[in-house]
């Protein structure tokens, strides 16, 4: 699974953005107004279509105090060189939420391994549930976390990582076009800012049997 960057153009806002908290287990919508950043707690009602077609993946840093670092393909290109030591292997893809959610398209990008497995057999699902819903999204849900232990002694830490469902598909929403960072055609790679994943291609997962064809969700019509 991947996900592709696109050059922003000077002088053009990015895309607004939600986030996972793998240390947390929790979804944050980001509004921004004023210069001021508030994150919203989405998790108990995270809902939103996935655009799994223009997924993306690469590289990212996620520095303190600096707009992310982005050097991103599109999925099923080969993987730049990583820019330095402080960039990860990521993910980032757009997404619609759910009107509950808050109705706009953001961007969603991660590194963490917890985050980047959960959504490497999402997307296998995806795959799978093309053959009954072609050319139609997938809109996911978010069921439960998981926590995953790591490291020893004082180096012990727990990541979350999320279960995703696919609880229905719709057609491509009107206003969840193939590129809503900018107008500018892709590069690859590309620099820019939001998302990643914690590896090209995370371990296979467990096989699941392909998600039934569901009728279009109320909330995105």
């Amino acid at each position: 699974m991947g996900l592709g960057l696109k050059i922003n153009s000077g002088g053009k806002d990015f895309l607004p953005i939600i986030k996972y908290d793998a240390r947390a287990g929790r979804v944050f919508r980001v509004d921004r107004a004023d210069g001021i950043s508030t994150p919203v707690d989405i998790t108990k009602k995270f809902k939103a279509v996935f655009d799994f077609e223009n997924v993306e993946v690469g590289y990212i840093n996620f520095a303190t105090g600096s707009a992310p670092d982005f050097v991103m393909v599109p999925l099923g290109s080969a993987l730049p060189a990583c820019p330095s030591e402080n960039h990860k292997q990521g993910m980032r893809m757009v997404v619609k939420l759910s009107e509950a959610c808050g109705g706009d398209c953001r961007e969603l990008a991660g590194t963490s391994g917890a985050f980047l497995t959960s959504v490497s057999r999402l997307h296998d699902e995806y795959l799978a549930g093309l053959v009954q819903n072609p050319g139609k999204l997938p809109v996911v849900s978010l069921i439960d976390t998981i926590g995953i232990e790591s490291g020893s002694g004082a180096r012990k830490s727990t990541n979350y990582s999320p279960v995703f469902e696919i609880s229905g598909w719709v057609s491509r929403p009107k206003d969840l076009g193939p590129n809503e960072r900018s107008s500018e055609p892709a590069a690859a790679p590309a620099r820019s800012a939001p998302p990643s994943t914690g590896s090209a291609r995370a371990p296979a997962p467990v096989p699941r049997s392909p998600e039934p064809a569901l009728a279009d969700s109320e909330d995105f019509g």
